[in-house]
Formats: structure tokens, C-alpha cells, sequence
């Protein structure tokens, strides 16, 4: 995560209940949102949102893309990191990220 801004922004994201449980989700197997939105419990809109933003910053990678009915396409995204520490100090969050390798 390059940046001060950046590592503000995923502090301020992985505070959000949603960020966490699609971390969870991803961790051990690849997911679409459309499956992260039904196991997550997040509204279909919301978790394309989400899982952009956390895309953006790092915190999950599409690793795989299919070709689906009518010839949409669907991706899966994986965990991106191995551990994350979020701490609130002095009135600021912020988080230190341990990146997984890509396989």
C-alpha cells in the first residue's frame, strides 16, 4: 500500500464490518461477489464496491476470470494478505499489512 493517504483509507475500510468479512471469505478460497454477497450477508452493490476499494489498495487480488452464461464474465478474488494489524491511536486509526505472494 504506497502512500499515507493509502494506509489512512484501508485503516478507515477495515474498520468497516463488510472489508472484514470479505477477508475472511477470501482467504481460503477464491469468491465472486456474487457468492460474497450471499455468504457475507452485504448487499450486491455495496460488496462490488467494497471489494473494488480493497482491489485498489492491495487487500485483495482477482486471481481467476470465467466466461459465464452469455458470455459474461465473472471474477474471483483472493485474500492479499497474510496477517493485519488495525490499532486506534490518539484518535486515528491505521493498520500495518504482511502481503501474501502470489502462488
Amino acid at each position: 500500500m504506497p502512500g499515507e493517504q493509502a494506509r489512512r483509507t484501508a485503516a478507515k475500510l477495515l474498520a468497516d464490518d463488510y472489508a472484514g468479512r470479505i477477508l475472511s471469505a477470501t482467504y481460503k478460497s477464491p469468491r465472486s461477489i456474487q457468492q460474497l454477497s450471499r455468504l457475507c450477508d452485504i448487499p450486491i452493490a455495496v460488496a462490488y464496491r467494497r471489494v473494488a476499494l480493497m482491489e485498489r489498495l492491495g487487500l485483495v487480488r482477482c486471481v481467476r476470470e470465467d466466461e459465464s452464461y452469455r458470455g459474461k464474465k465473472v471474477k474471483y478474488y483472493s485474500c492479499a494478505v497474510r496477517s493485519l494489524e488495525l490499532s486506534f491511536k490518539n484518535g486515528e486509526f491505521s493498520a500495518s499489512l504482511d502481503p501474501l505472494r502470489p502462488e
